[in-house]
């Protein structure tokens, strides 16, 4: 698949959960690296490169300490993170090749919402393979 056709395919897909779930603010698709694939916004505005970045910063430095901590301290596989916060919650879901980054409102459904975050994720990962 090319990488135009996959992009597109995943935008596709967040914006489907963005509709399905209301309590979803921000979604994005990230490298592990930080490099932000695809990101649909309400709360952070549209075209504001710096602020892109800095998700996709922030999301890579919470990815990386995660993973290490889930290897060193309990010696398994780093799948998701959920910081609950005043205002809202940020969900990341590592899918083996990208990383699923979701801000959700305050007091967000965590039952609705992960179960949709985890179908979301296994979807990418068919499609970034």
């Amino acid at each position: 698949m090319e990488i135009l056709s996959r992009i597109d395919e995943a935008t596709n897909l967040l914006e489907d959960l963005q509709q399905r779930v209301p309590d979803l603010n921000d979604l994005a698709i990230a490298r592990t690296n930080g490099l932000i694939i695809v990101s649909l916004r309400k709360s952070i505005s549209v075209g504001d490169n710096k602020s892109e970045r800095l998700l996709g910063g922030m999301a890579s430095a919470l990815f990386s300490i995660s993973k290490r901590a889930a290897e060193k301290l309990l010696k398994g596989n780093f799948n998701s993170l959920n910081i609950e916060i005043d205002t809202g919650n940020i969900f990341l879901i590592y899918t083996g090749k990208v990383i699923l980054i979701a801000l959700t409102k305050k007091d967000p459904n965590l039952g609705l919402l992960s179960l949709e975050l985890e179908d979301a994720a296994e979807k990418l990962n068919t499609i970034f393979k």
